[in-house]
C-alpha cells in the first residue's frame, strides 16, 4: 500500500480494513513523533500548495497524543509480541488528526494540509481533509481550459464529485467528457464533410462511431474503446464504491486523451507556422 495516496488520493469516506494494515503503518498515518520507532515513517508529504500555488514538500506537525505516544513506546515489547491488541484499543482514542506544515517562509497556518481519521468496526476511516483533493487536483487540469472552457469544468466537477466519494456522479462528467467534448465535434466534421450521413451516425452504438471517426480521435481513445464502456456501465449498474475504486485509472486515462488533443493542436499550429516559412522561400 502507498501511505501517502491515503492522504493525498483517495476520497473522504475511504475505508482500509486494518487487516490489510501493519501495526507499524497505521500508527504512522495516524500520528507522527520525531525519533519513534513507530510513528516516523510518514515525515513529509509531496504536495501541491494551494496558496503558494507551488509543489511543495510538507512537514508533519508532531502529534497531539503525548500520553498515548508514551503508553505506546512503554509496550513495544509487547506489540512486537503480538499480545496487545492495539487495534482495538486504538478504535477509544476518537478522531486522529495529522498536520502538514509548508516550510516556505512566511508561511502559516493557512497553508497547512490537515487529514482526520478515525478507527471503527475494525476499519481505518479517512472522516476530514483540507485542502480538498479537488484543489490540489484543479491546477494539474487548468492546461484544459485551452482545450474548452466547458472540458476543464466538467472535468472539475469529476473531481470534485470524486473527492466527496460520489463515484457514479464523477462517471456522469467523464463520460460527458468522451462523449460531448471529444468525440461528437468530429463526427460533425465527418458529416459536414459528407464523409459518413447522419443517419449513418446516428444509428452506430458508441464503438461503432469511434472507429469511423478514428482518423480523427486521439489515438489512446481509438486504442482503449472500453474506456467509453466503462463509464457507461458505472453509470448504469456499477455500485457506488466500484465507482470509487476505478476513478483514478479513468481519470488518468481522460488527462492522457486531452493531451494527445493539445498535442495534435500544437503540432497541426506548429505545421501551419512552418508552410508559410517554406513558401515564402522563392
Amino acid at each position: 500500500m502507498q501511505i501517502e495516496n491515503i492522504f493525498l488520493k483517495d476520497s473522504l469516506y475511504s475505508q482500509y480494513d486494518l487487516e490489510s494494515l501493519s501495526d507499524e503503518e497505521l500508527l504512522s498515518i495516524i500520528f507522527y513523533f520525531e525519533n519513534s520507532d513507530y510513528t516516523d515513517k510518514l515525515k513529509t508529504l509531496d504536495s501541491y500548495c494551494s496558496v503558494c500555488k507551488k509543489e511543495t514538500t510538507f512537514i508533519s506537525k508532531e502529534s497531539k497524543r503525548e500520553a498515548l505516544y508514551e503508553t505506546l513506546s512503554q509496550i513495544n515489547e509487547t506489540i512486537i509480541g503480538g499480545k496487545l491488541d492495539l487495534k482495538t484499543s486504538l478504535e477509544k482514542f476518537g478522531t486522529f488528526e495529522r498536520v502538514f506544515k509548508c516550510p516556505r517562509p512566511l508561511s502559516d497556518e493557512s497553508h497547512d494540509q490537515i487529514f482526520f481519521f478515525r478507527i471503527k468496526n475494525s476499519e481505518l476511516i479517512k472522516v476530514g481533509q483540507t485542502p480538498s483533493i479537488a484543489d490540489l487536483e484543479n491546477r494539474s487540469i487548468y492546461k484544459y481550459r485551452a482545450l474548452d472552457e466547458s472540458i476543464y469544468q466538467e472535468f472539475n466537477r469529476a473531481i470534485g464529485l470524486a473527492s466527496h466519494g460520489i463515484g457514479v456522479g464523477s462517471f456522469v462528467y467523464l463520460r460527458r467528457i468522451v462523449e460531448k467534448h471529444i468525440v461528437a465535434p468530429k463526427l460533425q466534421t465527418l458529416i459536414e464533410e459528407g464523409t459518413n450521413t447522419a443517419e449513418e451516425i446516428y444509428n452506430a452504438d458508441f464503438k461503432k462511431k469511434i472507429e469511423i471517426a478514428k482518423t480523427l480521435l486521439p489515438p489512446f481513445l481509438v486504442e482503449n474503446k472500453k474506456i467509453y464502456s466503462i463509464l457507461s456501465k458505472g453509470v448504469h449498474e456499477l455500485e457506488e464504491q466500484e465507482c470509487r475504486d476505478f476513478f483514478p485509472v479513468l481519470k488518468t486515462s481522460i488527462e492522457i486523451i486531452l493531451d494527445e488533443r493539445i498535442e495534435q493542436i500544437e503540432r497541426e499550429k506548429k505545421n501551419r507556422l512552418i508552410s508559410v516559412e517554406l513558401n515564402k522561400f522563392k
